[in-house]
């Protein structure tokens, strides 16, 4: 039960990112330690070779001149690597500053025995030595890493020499190693090898690869990306991590001159107070990166830090104060606080967010941290001297991760800003959506209005004319007495049926109630004339979007068929006129109704016969065209009962 438990309670952490920074921690420092130790060169290579000497000790001794030491001279064996002869003559190692230091050449002995005459010259590799070097062979100079007359230094370059075949003889060699260091003082031998070229060759540029290739590399990588940073922030003012990011890489790139310049263009004062002084500026700029990065509001500690880099930078300005390369370790030393704290605020931040920016800025400072530690032990001779300095990797791989970060939270900046356009493309999409609505309305409506006043016109035409004509021609049979009664009522119910179309053309704007209270008033003087009372019961409806004037029409020729059966056939003195909403028989579904009843005969079963003919059929033809439905029935206690009902939606009304 256990094993499931753990792989259970591992995977849930690893889902819940918990350990995340942890493991990529761990996981870069196990391929940096794996890269470093299977290098070829990168550590003390094993005595696997015979034609190969390795000398793990020397013989040494100081003189004031340069010139070589008499036969008879008390050499002293020393194990090697060494970095004691400075101390053994009494000159501290560090704190003393340049050029005050008295001028001391150590010499290194080594007996190289070969029993015959080489064929060949033999390669001499020394992987790790300060500051200056001068190589004899059996009192033959065989090579110098100097000029003479110019301070030239290469405390991070190996030490190659291949030697021709004549300095060599049979029997025991010497091979001398003068080491002088008129700038820095301090001097260091690491242990030598004595061999073919072609088997030392590998080991060599090994060495010269991780000392002074990768600074290059890492410099100008560093010099890009630090004008292309500022590029950007040249185009951009308003985005100063662009600014803080080029300025820590062009700061790191200062500082990996020092690895492998040997000759620099200013004197070696300005390059070292350069070497030394640009390390707590990129410190500073990745600090301020991280607060700008993060939204970190400490202003005060960030001018302390400032003030602070100003001031140590001005303190050991040559000529103005302190020695540069002196007062290294001391400076060195004072910034391992703010590593430790820019390592908490990242870890911290890291922890709590725990994204793909977050871990690369944590992983690659830290990384670069211990770089730093391991470099600092190398210059204090905690470590083999034979090794190489991290730095120069270290700080190459913080700002790619730095940039990395970067870009990863400018790529979830461009997913958000995708996002929004798309967001606003649908915005853009309804509003046009809504827009074509609108506009159809409108079409819709100058359509109607279109109707509208053409209706008007036939109206005005129709009442001008037509309606005219048939007024005068009904006064004048009125004036005929009694031989035109006939043609007089012919003449009022043509009147009467062409107002009844006339109103039918005005916009109803599906007003049911207005349409019918149009058809009292033209009914309302006959039935009155007829000696019939009319209650009107006519209550509010929901409009109904569907009747227009096609439909309309129908609407009052049902009315006024009801209403001419009952002046015709019911002979009632009463009639009831009624609106209301309900569901639709049979149906349910919303529906108002009309219905007019009277107090007359009542009907018995309806039929076309005593109904005037086809008078029902052709209101229940009608009430079916306005996808309504007709019922007509008795009255109670006497009479006739007709009820229109009509459907609230558009349907088979507005299909006809």
């Amino acid at each position: 039960m256990a094993k499931p438990f753990l792989r259970r309670n591992a995977w849930g952490c690893c889902r819940r990112r918990r350990y995340i920074p942890l493991v990529c921690v761990a996981v870069v420092i196990t391929l940096v330690v794996a890269a470093y130790t299977s290098w070829p060169g990168a550590v003390a290579a094993p005595e696997t070779d015979d034609n190969v000497l390795r000398y793990d000790q020397a013989q040494w001794l100081m003189t004031e001149t340069p010139s070589p030491p008499a036969a008879d001279a008390a050499w002293q064996v020393v194990p090697l690597p060494d970095w004691q002869g400075p101390a053994r003559v009494g000159v501290s190692q560090f704190g003393r500053p340049a050029h005050r230091r008295p001028e001391q050449y150590h010499w290194y002995r080594f007996v190289v025995d070969e029993p015959a005459p080489l064929p060949r010259g033999k390669a001499l590799y020394v992987p790790r030595f300060e500051d200056r070097a001068l190589v004899l062979v059996n009192g033959v100079e065989v090579g110098r890493t100097y000029l003479e007359r110019r301070t030239q230094h290469g405390w991070n370059v190996p030490l190659w020499v291949v030697t021709p075949a004549m300095v060599w003889h049979s029997g025991a060699n010497e091979v001398l190693v003068r080491l002088d260091s008129p700038y820095i003082g301090p001097v260091l031998m690491s242990r030598l090898r004595v061999g073919p070229p072609e088997l030392l060759e590998p080991e060599y540029a090994s060495a010269y690869a991780w000392r002074i290739t990768a600074a290059q590399v890492s410099c100008w990588l560093l010099a890009g990306l630090g004008v292309f940073a500022l590029g950007l922030w040249a185009v951009h003012r308003n985005e100063m991590l662009h600014l803080l990011l080029g300025l820590s890489a062009l700061a790191f790139a200062l500082r990996q001159l020092h690895y492998f310049v040997a000759d620099p263009v200013i004197s070696l004062s300005f390059h070292w107070w350069l070497a030394v002084s640009s390390l707590p500026w990129a410190v500073l700029f990745v600090f301020l990166f991280a607060c700008r990065f993060y939204d970190v509001k400490h202003y005060w500690f960030q001018w302390t830090l400032i003030v602070a880099t100003v001031s140590s930078t001005l303190l050991i300005l040559p000529g103005v104060g302190l020695d540069a390369y002196s007062t290294a370790p001391w400076i060195y030393m004072m910034l391992a606080p703010l590593g430790v704290i820019i390592v908490v605020l990242l870890t911290q931040r890291a922890w709590q967010q725990r994204g793909a920016p977050q871990i690369l800025l944590v992983v690659g400072f830290l990384i670069n941290v211990l770089a730093g530690a391991y470099d600092f032990a190398l210059m204090t001779r905690r470590v083999s001297i034979e090794w190489p300095y991290l730095m120069p990797m270290g700080a190459a791989f913080l700002l790619l991760c730095f940039s990395m970060a970067l870009a990863s939270r400018y790529l979830g900046s461009l997913k958000q800003v995708e996002n929004l356009n798309r967001s606003l493309e649908e915005r853009v999409r309804e509003r046009q959506r809504a827009l074509e609505e609108t506009y159809e309305k409108l079409r819709v409506l100058s359509a109607e209005q279109v109707l509208a006043d053409e209706r008007q016109r036939l109206m005005r035409e129709i009442h001008d004319g037509i309606g005219a004509n048939l007024v005068t021609t009904l006064a004048a049979v009125g004036q005929d007495g009694g031989n035109g009664h006939a043609a007089a009522v012919a003449l009022q119910r043509a009147i009467a049926d062409l107002k009844l179309t006339i109103d039918s053309l005005e916009p109803v704007d599906g007003d049911l109630p207005s349409l019918l209270g149009n058809l009292r008033y033209r009914l309302m003087p006959q039935l009155r004339q007829a000696g019939v009372q009319v209650d009107w019961e006519v209550n509010a409806l929901p409009p109904l979007q569907w009747l227009r004037a096609p439909q309309a029409l129908h609407v009052l020729r049902i009315a006024q068929e009801a209403f001419s059966n009952v002046l015709q056939h019911a002979g009632a003195d009463r009639v009831t006129v009624g609106t209301g909403e309900a569901g639709m028989p049979d149906t349910g579904e919303p529906a108002v109704w009309v219905r007019i009843a009277d107090n007359g005969r009542n009907p018995g079963p309806v039929s076309a016969s005593r109904r005037g003919g086809k008078g029902v059929a052709n209101m229940t033809y009608r009430a079916q065209a306005l996808g309504g439905r007709l019922v007509i029935g008795p009255n109670t206690p006497s009479g006739t009962v007709l009820t229109l009902w009509l459907p609230v939606s558009a349907g088979a009304a507005l299909a006809q």
